[in-house]
């Protein structure tokens, strides 16, 4: 599989081209626009010092870590074991245990550490051995081959503490080519059940990754499984994202002339006004759109009910990108400000003059938006969170290289980003809660414009137990 993009150091972009095909910005505009398209690969530009200007080493090494994510314990779950060898089996357990783990609710039991006994289908759940590993909550999923060519999914849920009883027991009959995605549903209703709140790991991810030329576009499943191209290698690839009916978009560029809007099966996609695409951004309800276009010498914010009928945001900031819509529907951004690029939303900004802000996200989480950037200082980006409209700010990373382009899952509990990191882990695509703790890789793939929503309803069925 030679086409999985690798980590790699940002390489000079294209040159941005103004609204006339073919001709290049000035020198001095394009020193300014190289800034601002290493900031869509997560990394702060090298700038001279600027008298006044704020020491942006100080602004970053002000922010606080969010100590206690680290340090708060979690409660201990477990995964009933499973003797069947079956794949339909295999694969829902294995699926629901990763989501469990990734889930950063939990703390999983290990398999060696289960009680003694015989683990059949219908053996009766010992609450009294199981609470005496020191768990809290135990699941129990099994899958076994129902009519024709479909599955029959169930998961329980119990609180082994309080009862014997499940307080979660549900089946599901789904198509047999479609288990691995419903077993993320199964395992998001069983987090639901244990949280009060769904996880969202019947989702997908794209980003795009690549040097120079071959830019392409890439989906990936949640659980870091299932990689896939989605741009052809003739068209260099920038700025994906979800839009009506869950389609990808992205912008897209073949030899060198404009970055044009596309889908995987059509395009270009015009808006009225001529230049470069270089972001899109669809709101929740996909009833707005926003690009940022390259115009003259900047790049401009447009916003409109769809694409061919956007027009010029007001009041207008300089050198716009990375446009995202908040949960409540405000258009964010990234902007140049007084001393650097900032986070603006609806036109005020939200991240400190001086810092080099890029890739604003937006977690709708159960306590509350959060607002999630990368924020560098020419040396390293960490990730930094606040409010939707600004205030307090927490960071996310700190000491671990270079931490850029977040992306919020569905449920708003965790944050995706690239790291190029050498402990732990090592490099790769990361996912790790709000408030920064439990990072785990996901996938040793690297790139950039990270986006996460939703898969389109599936095609279960529920069944009566």
């Amino acid at each position: 599989m030679s086409w999985l993009p690798r980590l790699q150091s940002p390489r000079a972009p294209t040159p941005i081209r103004s609204a006339r095909p073919g001709v290049v910005l000035r020198a001095a505009a394009l020193l300014v626009a190289l800034g601002v398209l290493l900031a869509q690969r997560g990394v702060a530009a090298q700038q001279p010092p600027v008298p006044g200007a704020p020491d942006a080493e100080q602004l970053l090494g002000n922010i606080l870590v969010v100590a206690e994510a680290q340090a708060r314990p979690l409660p201990k779950i477990a995964v009933y074991p499973s003797l069947s060898s079956d794949i339909e089996d295999v694969t829902l357990r294995s699926v629901v245990r990763r989501d469990l783990d990734l889930c950063g609710e939990f703390e999983l039991l290990p398999e060696d550490k289960r009680p003694e006994g015989l683990y059949l289908s219908d053996t009766p759940i010992d609450a009294k051995a199981w609470t005496a590993t020191g768990i809290e909550s135990l699941v129990r999923v099994t899958a076994k081959k129902a009519v024709a060519d479909k599955v029959e999914l169930r998961g329980q849920a119990y609180f082994v503490r309080k009862s014997p009883d499940p307080v979660f027991d549900r089946k599901f009959v789904v198509p047999a080519k479609d288990i691995r995605v419903e077993s993320h549903r199964v395992a998001d209703m069983l987090i639901g059940a244990l949280t009060g709140t769904n996880g969202s790991f019947a989702s997908h991810l794209t980003f795009a990754s690549g040097g120079g030329k071959q830019r392409r576009i890439f989906t990936i499943d949640a659980d870091g499984n299932n990689a896939a191209a989605a741009s052809p290698t003739e068209r260099t690839a920038i700025a994906p994202t979800f839009g009506k009916n869950e389609e990808l978009f992205y912008a897209g560029s073949i030899n060198s002339d404009e970055y044009k809007i596309f889908t995987p099966t059509g395009g270009p996609f015009m808006p009225p006004v001529r230049g470069s695409v270089y972001g899109i951004a669809f709101n929740k309800d996909r009833s707005q759109v926003a690009l940022t276009i390259g115009q003259g010498m900047t790049i401009k914010l447009f916003a409109g009910p769809d694409i061919a009928s956007v027009k010029l945001v007001q009041p207008q900031n300089e050198m716009v990108l990375h446009p995202t819509f908040t949960p409540t529907g405000k258009l964010a951004y990234a902007a140049a400000g007084r001393w650097g690029q900032r986070i603006w939303v609806d036109g005020k900004a939200i991240s400190p003059d001086g810092l080099f802000a890029s890739a604003p996200t937006f977690c709708n989480h159960p306590d509350g938006i959060r607002a999630v950037f990368a924020a560098g200082t020419g040396k390293r980006t960490d990730l930094v969170s606040t409010g939707e409209m600004g205030g307090g700010l927490a960071r996310l990373t700190q000491n671990q290289s270079n931490n850029s382009y977040p992306a919020c899952s569905p449920d708003g509990r965790l944050v995706a980003f690239f790291s190029t990191r050498t402990s732990n882990e090592g490099p790769g695509l990361y996912m790790m809660r709000v408030d920064g703790g439990r990072p785990k890789r996901i996938s040793t793939l690297g790139g950039d414009s990270l986006r996460w929503e939703s898969l389109p309803k599936g095609s279960a069925v529920e069944a009566k137990n």
